[in-house]
């Protein structure tokens, strides 16, 4: 007597999918992130789409939407990403000397970390949706900045003649705004990285002079 092969055994329970390891998810992550930077940079913010990072990245839509439900959750994600890159690329050492000495070195070593490639191309893109995505810039824009800031004012708060987290803060923005953005916006125009690079190290040092003369004694113990 044949068996009858189009019956499937009842006991054979189907397999399900699980979650995927930590390992497994952290890799769907990076090629999330590492399509949607590509795609960001070759097509800018307003012409990239969901699916075509999807493509890229090849995962599924049903995947990549569970984890950004929005493009502009995305492209928040890729500034974060280039934030963290940028700050683990920069000296660790810590920052030692006076005021100045401090502001010399954290200064050009975020100044190095920042004038690349890669960190200018996401600035851009952010500057040239400003009018269609006001809320995209100003976000990648407290990012980055925050960063840069935060940076200045950790190496501030420690070590030799310590500044407190106000005053920390205020010499950190001063300092990017006076010291890094007018380096940047050099970037953006087309200026050679290689170019701005070299002039680092004198802005950096002109800066931190002015900052730390600027901040007398009773500045530093009565901070507005």
């Amino acid at each position: 007597m044949k068996q009858d092969r189009s019956k499937k055994n009842p006991t054979s329970p189907r397999p399900r999918p699980g979650r995927p390891r930590a390992d497994q998810a952290g890799e769907v992550e990076r090629r999330i992130l590492d399509a949607a930077t590509a795609i960001f940079l070759e097509h800018g913010f307003g012409r990239s789409t969901l699916d075509h990072v999807a493509e890229r990245a090849h995962v599924g839509k049903t995947t990549l939407y569970s984890r950004y439900a929005t493009k502009e959750a995305l492209f928040e994600a890729v500034v974060r990403k280039c934030v963290e890159t940028f700050l683990q690329e920069m000296d660790t050492e810590p920052a030692r000397g006076t005021l100045e000495e401090k502001l010399v070195q954290v200064g050009t070593a975020l100044a190095e970390a920042t004038l690349t490639p890669y960190v200018i191309s996401i600035m851009r893109i952010t500057l040239a949706e400003t009018d269609r995505f006001p809320e995209i810039a100003k976000e990648a824009f407290r990012l980055g900045f925050g960063a840069c800031v935060q940076s200045i004012a950790d190496a501030l708060k420690t070590a030799e003649e310590p500044l407190s987290d106000e005053l920390a803060l205020e010499v950190g923005r001063r300092f990017v705004e006076l010291a890094l953005h007018p380096l940047y916006f050099h970037a953006f125009f087309g200026d050679d990285l290689g170019f701005l690079n070299r002039r680092v190290t004198k802005d950096v040092a002109q800066v931190a002079r002015m900052l730390s003369k600027d901040l007398d004694q009773s500045t530093l113990d009565n901070p507005v």
